[in-house]
């Protein structure tokens, strides 16, 4: 008698017909995942940076990176004329005359800033050209004469006004109005309409171009 030839039995092989061609569902849905990968990857690189930590700001360079500025404590002070008899100016003290962190004269350079809550970066912020006096980088707030009368100059001219809006999910980008010039400059935090003894302050300087 013939002996019977034992029947292997496999299992139905599951495939995804395209066209012509024949894929295993396993490579299929391998493709899948690497498609959602590549794209949650790519959604990724097109946000912006942003600072992690409040009320700190940054420089934005050409790679669209966050450059952290020079961080001080920035201290007001009272500049006395004639001894008080024409009057004191109220001034921001900043150490050093000159910035470590340098940047080129005749663009407009972006700042980044997260601020907590709704706070308004246009009042939040003060950006200012600063005067080297004595070792310091200083800028005038307010000046009044010995009949306590304010005569600030208007405009201000150590002012400098800028743009803001929203960058990224939780963040603010700051735009000068004007290019700015070779000089020293600080951006401070101020809360409230009062001046206080200390506020922080992000420095940088500007050098001018070579030719």
């Amino acid at each position: 008698m013939h002996k019977l030839a034992a029947l292997s039995i496999r299992e139905p092989r599951q495939s995804l017909f395209l066209g012509s061609a024949i894929f295993p569902l396993k490579f299929v849905s391998l493709i899948l995942i690497l498609f959602l990968v590549g794209g949650a990857l790519a959604d990724d690189t097109k946000k912006p940076s942003e600072p992690v930590s409040l009320s700190i700001l940054y420089y934005v360079d050409s790679a669209a990176q966050l450059v952290p500025l020079e961080s001080q404590v920035v201290r007001r002070i009272a500049m006395y004329h004639a001894m008080g008899l024409s009057g004191v100016t109220t001034a921001y003290s900043v150490k050093g005359e000159k910035s470590s962190v340098r940047l080129k004269a005749g663009a407009k350079p972006e700042f980044v800033v997260r601020l907590a809550g709704r706070l308004d970066p246009l009042e939040t912020v003060q950006f200012y050209q600063v005067n080297q006096v004595n070792g310091s980088r200083v800028v005038p707030i307010v000046t009044v004469d010995v009949l306590e009368r304010i005569s600030n100059p208007k405009p201000n001219p150590t002012v400098v006004d800028f743009n803001a809006a929203r960058y990224g999910a939780a963040s603010f980008k700051l735009v000068p109005i004007q290019a700015l010039m070779p000089g020293e400059y600080c951006l401070f935090i101020k809360g409230g309409n009062e001046w206080p003894k200390t506020v922080p302050g992000f420095c940088f300087g500007v050098d001018a171009s070579a030719n």
